[in-house]
């Protein structure tokens, strides 16, 4: 599995029309997640996920570094998570536009024991079930996962962006939104 992702995006437009995209909570929410973001360093906010049919989760950030037009970094953590991860945005002008490098980095390399049972959202509930056989051959019993006794499962909404969701919004929506605010903004 991803534990960190490097990406890096050309677009034909300055860095302070990018910076204008990444930091605009309008903007950011249609190519990205609707939120609550404000560009300052210590603000907390929350993008809210609903790409998965029945999944509707929250991810709380903060914003930890700011160098306009830059730089932004932000903490990243779902209620799978058990430590947050780090998203940087990085902005490099070059001949005819931007580039843009994005940077994931999960911060828990290894596994960690949890020492509070995990609380799951009413949905998720019954999606960790694990079938055991017992020494006898009558008898299948359904039991819950302890969660709270091995290690934290890892994040659906963290694995689908390290898995080609940060892909599709750098290269598909993205400059959508770019192109749409380019030409609102002239």
């Amino acid at each position: 599995m991803l534990r960190n992702l490097k990406k890096e995006v050309f677009y034909p437009y300055p860095p302070q029309r990018i910076w204008q995209v990444l930091t605009n909570r309008h903007t950011l929410a249609a190519w990205l997640m609707e939120n609550d973001f404000e560009p300052r360093v210590g603000h907390k906010f929350r993008f809210l996920y609903s790409s998965i049919p029945g999944l509707s989760e929250s991810i709380d950030c903060e914003v930890i570094e700011l160098d306009e037009p830059k730089r932004l970094s932000f903490t990243w953590q779902d209620s799978m998570m058990h430590r947050p991860s780090i998203v940087t945005w990085t902005l490099k002008p070059v001949d005819g536009g931007t580039q843009l490098q994005l940077e994931h980095k999960r911060l828990s390399q290894q596994a960690t024991r949890l020492h509070e049972p995990m609380r799951l959202s009413q949905p998720w509930q019954g999606r960790f079930m694990h079938e055991s056989t017992a020494l006898t051959a009558h008898s299948t019993v359904l039991s819950p996962i302890p969660v709270g006794k091995y290690e934290a499962l890892d994040s659906v909404i963290l694995i689908s962006f390290l898995n080609g969701g940060w892909d599709y919004r750098l290269n598909e929506t993205m400059p959508e939104v770019l192109v749409s605010f380019a030409s609102n903004n002239k």
